[in-house]
């Protein structure tokens, strides 16, 4: 990620600074909103005082996508290490008739757990 793009996700996730907050009337009234889009790359929309919506340059809005991208990128890398770090020593695969014996016992080592976890654990 390029500095450029974090420096603009961290501003927008440093929230809003008073100019940056518009009332929703004013984009109606006038285009002065566009110079503080500009100067910030994002607008608070307020309708009485509460959050309307947000407004993105789109230069702001492919940062943060970026960054999401990123982000859930290096969330699967740690979840598929954690897989693989969870799966050592389990390199004994079974299939066919085998597995088969073995899930049955299983169930039947973990019958009270079991029926447990599906009664919701009502007697």
């Amino acid at each position: 990620m390029s500095k450029e793009t974090l420096a603009t996700v961290e501003k927008v996730r440093g929230g809003f600074q008073l100019d940056s907050q518009i009332p929703v009337t004013q984009l109606a009234r006038s285009t002065a909103w566009k110079g503080s889009l500009a100067k910030f790359s994002m607008l608070q929309i307020l309708d009485r005082n509460q959050t309307a919506a947000i407004v993105l340059t789109p230069e702001a809005f492919r940062a943060v996508l970026t960054y999401i991208d990123e982000i859930e990128e290096e969330l699967e890398s740690a979840q598929v290490e954690m897989l693989l770090k969870a799966r050592e020593g389990m390199e004994n695969w079974e299939s066919g008739e085998e597995l088969a014996r073995k899930a049955k016992q299983s169930f039947l080592e973990r019958q009270e757990l079991l029926r447990g976890l599906l009664d919701g654990n009502q007697q």
